[in-house]
């Protein structure tokens, strides 16, 4: 390796040469801005450096050093002989010094070299070819350490082919642009989404494609004002290459790329979105005429109630119908569970409304619920609600009777004909106020009031596993009994004048006497459809009465003569009186279960039980 020592400038052209400065008096003056100019050199803040055509180092300075990791000058200049050990690549140095001797120099070329430790770096060099004294060439220059740039502008191109993958595979249309909205990129979905093809799209203007832009296009050139990385939202729409327009959702933003400043606009097909709103507008509108109409069909309900039930008395002066009637009064203030028991038609609905219209709870209308009336596959949707998809047929949300009766009564009717797979889920619901429904696994806690009743024998039923004893023990906390009609013959005479006059005034009649003969016939009839059977042999007597006497015929054929008949008996005798009259028709208006005043599968029951057959 040459001698380090510092040189001094001579030659043509004003070029630095390093040679041996020999003092000499005269040249004082020059010798001192010498060596302040080596000094400058050795501690400059860039590397400077001189080669022999071969790679020797013949001149490093402290900062060359300290780029390759070296401590100081003189362990580099002790260990690196050559430049060819420190180039990652000694094809590079040699393709540089090419370039330096076919042009004389070199500016800016980036060249990769090890450090001592072996790292990996970058370095700027600058240089040119110097010709010594001796015909022979070096190659002198300066050398940046460049490799933070480097590493920094390497990550910001992976980051951005990161980003141009996931643009390309994004779900949206995506468009890069100018500010005039030149298009200068898309994404394989823009293409799909407009069925344009790549190429197509590259020669077009973001104005041919977005109705937004094409109406204003002066907008461009305020987007030049956004920050790097803002952006902006807007709804527009875009024009396929059919010429039929969808909406989109845009979202446009300034990005720098190395292309320089530009727009990225990403687009998305909000047509599901928009169909979706407008099904929700609908099904909110729809709601609120649902809510209507409930709120008119509430406020009619209550009227008919009170019409109904609100000014009418259970009639009866008998002690049993007294007794019952005073044990409901107590219960009415409480929320205890009531069970009411008794034959069809006794009046067990009747009394449930008294007992609602008595309690705390009168305020809401009290909510029933048939279960005999129900399919057994549709109980437990009626009695708990269902969810949209819940089953086949189900194709919105509802709300079941328990949510409907919250804060106020659910009347149970014929209890007794609920499926014993719902009977659990109801026993929890009266436990706890808690269930959920068909379809749903959220529960819905309700504060409800329970009245159940049933003409059936539930203890029976236990015993013939039909019925859950836990349920049956729950409902009958407080257990009412209406008495049949034939219990408190007192009380017939009574009831037949209310409903002559209900049935009279509704149908503009007048009735002033019933003959002797017709109540006492009326007394002393067994009367299997109790109440309810009563009431339409009175409506059916004033529709055919003439005059202001009422009469009523056949009755006799059933009467109960000498206390010698069972009431079986009785009872089969009266029902085969009315079929006879009724030509055997069982159900419709002019049916004698609607005579009786009983359901049409109770009637055809009882006929079994009985041992009554239709005659051939």
């Amino acid at each position: 390796m040459k001698n380090n020592k510092h040189p001094h400038l001579s030659g043509k052209d004003g070029k630095m040469v390093f040679q041996r400065y020999d003092s000499h008096a005269r040249h004082e003056t020059l010798f001192c801005k010498l060596d302040r100019l080596a000094d400058f050199i050795d501690n400059a803040i860039i590397g400077v450096y001189e080669i022999s055509e071969k790679g020797e180092v013949i001149y490093a300075n402290n900062k060359l050093a300290s780029i390759f990791g070296f401590s100081s000058l003189h362990n580099f200049l002790q260990s690196v002989s050559n430049i060819d050990l420190l180039c990652a690549d000694t094809g590079d140095r040699r393709k540089l010094m090419a370039q330096m001797e076919a042009k004389g120099f070199v500016d800016n070329a980036e060249i990769a070299f090890k450090k001592s430790d072996g790292q990996r770096i970058w370095a700027s060099i600058s240089g040119r070819v110097v010709d010594d004294e001796s015909g022979g060439k070096s190659y002198w220059g300066f050398m940046v350490d460049i490799t933070d740039r480097k590493n920094a502008l390497n990550a910001l191109h992976e980051s951005e082919a990161r980003f141009r993958q996931l643009v390309t595979q994004a779900s949206e249309g995506f468009f890069l642009h100018d500010f005039k909205g030149k298009i200068l990129d898309v994404n394989r979905q823009a293409c799909v989404s407009l069925g344009f093809s790549r190429d197509d799209l590259l020669k077009m203007n973001l104005a041919d494609i977005d109705i937004e832009i094409r109406k204003n296009r002066h907008q461009l050139k305020y987007w030049e004002k956004l920050e790097p990385y803002e952006h902006i939202t807007f709804e527009s729409k875009h024009q396929r290459k059919d010429g039929m327009l969808f909406p989109v959702e845009v979202r446009l933003g300034r990005i720098d790329l190395e292309e320089g400043r530009l727009l990225l606009s990403f687009a998305r097909d909000i047509t599901d979105r928009i169909r979706k709103d407008e099904e929700l507008k609908r099904a909110f509108s729809e709601i609120k005429q649902l809510k209507d109409q409930l709120q008119e069909e509430n406020t009619h309900l209550r009227r008919r109630i009170e019409l109904e039930y609100g000014h009418e008395e259970i009639i009866g002066e008998s002690h049993s119908i007294k007794t019952v009637l005073s044990l409901a009064e107590k219960v009415a203030r409480q929320n205890t569970c009531v069970l009411i028991t008794g034959e069809t038609g006794t009046g067990k609905e009747l009394l449930a409304h008294a007992i609602h219209n008595m309690s705390e709870r009168k305020d809401r209308p009290m909510v029933k619920v048939n279960c005999a009336a129900l399919p057994p596959t549709l109980i437990e949707s009626e009695l708990f609600g269902r969810e949209r998809g819940a089953y086949t047929d189900a194709l919105s949300r509802r709300a079941g009777r328990f949510e409907e009766a919250d804060q106020s009564t659910i009347f149970l009717d014929e209890i007794g004909d609920l499926p014993l797979e719902l009977q659990a889920k109801l026993l929890r619901a009266l436990q706890e106020g808690q269930f959920e429904r068909l379809g749903s696994s959220q529960t819905i806690t309700v504060d409800v009031r329970i009245i159940a009743a049933t003409n059936q024998d539930l203890d029976e039923m236990i015993r013939e596993g039909r019925f859950r004893k836990d349920l049956y023990y729950r409902l009958n906390v407080f257990p009412l009994t209406v008495p049949p009609l034939r219990a408190r013959p007192g009380d017939i005479p009574l009831l037949t004048w209310a409903f002559v006059h209900q049935f009279a005034k509704s149908m503009g009649k007048q009735i002033t006497s019933i003959s002797k003969g017709t109540m006492e016939r009326m007394v002393r009839h067994a009367w299997p459809g109790n109440v309810r059977e009563l009431k339409n042999v009175i409506e059916r007597a004033i529709i055919i009465s003439s005059g202001e006497r009422l009469e009523i015929q056949g009755l006799a054929a059933t009467d109960v003569q000498a206390g010698n008949q069972s009431l079986e008996e009785v009872e089969r005798r009266h029902i085969l009186s009315i079929l006879r009259n009724m030509g055997w028709r069982v159900s419709g208006k002019n049916g004698a279960a609607n005579v009786l005043g009983l359901k049409p599968t109770t009637l055809e029951a009882r006929m079994k039980k009985l041992g009554i057959k239709r005659p051939d």
